[in-house]
């Protein structure tokens, strides 16, 4: 079932007690929160996952080998990020829990989610950046000057395309995909606030 056609259930219904009709919408929008709401999961873990193999990388031969200690920094940040990501997804889930099971409740959770995968998917790139970009400065004083040029050549612009490429496409799911979506359920859910407010009567 689509987006149009449980805008025909709604439009439809006779009076809003129309219990088929309403079990229909519950059920669709609780089934599309919850496929959503998965894929925003799998997005936290795997950010967080990466950010820690970034750190790990990081840290690897200051701690195991003693040297280049300097690339702890750029670790810490790494390690702050992937703990600023998880913090953020417990209180998702926690923030979660606070919508009931009807209706409105399931529209308005649905809502929030989208809201904070946009939110997400735009700070996404920073995440990355920050601690990337650190580890690329702290390399370019450390690396043997025969290999100086590997950063201008190949990592610096790697990394920027990479960034650059990355950006673009969270902006165009965003834009294209994501608050389309967002403006059509906030429609939907004035239009049921509207009608619970001010039931049709017969």
């Amino acid at each position: 079932m689509n987006f149009e056609e449980v805008q025909s259930i709604w439009d439809s219904q006779q009076p809003f007690s129309s219990s088929i009709d309403t079990d229909a919408l519950t059920s669709w929008i609780k089934s599309k929160n919850q496929s959503f709401t998965r894929v925003v999961g799998i997005t936290e873990i795997v950010m967080t996952g990466t950010l820690l193999f970034v750190a790990g990388m990081f840290l690897r031969d200051p701690i195991l080998q003693g040297h280049d200690r300097i690339l702890i920094v750029a670790g810490v940040v790494s390690l702050m990020a992937a703990g600023f990501v998880w913090t953020g997804r417990i209180a998702r889930k926690k923030r979660e829990l606070s919508y009931d099971e009807s209706l409105l409740g399931i529209l308005d959770r649905s809502i929030d989610a989208m809201g904070y995968q946009i939110k997400r998917m735009r700070s996404f790139i920073w995440w990355f950046t920050a601690p990337m970009s650190l580890g690329l400065i702290i390399g370019l004083f450390i690396v043997d000057d025969s290999k100086r040029y590997l950063f201008y050549t190949i990592f610096i612009p790697g990394f920027v395309i990479c960034m650059g490429l990355t950006h673009w496409q969270s902006e165009r799911e965003i834009r294209g995909v994501l608050l389309p979506e967002k403006a059509r359920l906030e429609g939907l859910r004035q239009r049921i606030g509207h009608e619970v407010n001010h039931p049709t009567t017969l």
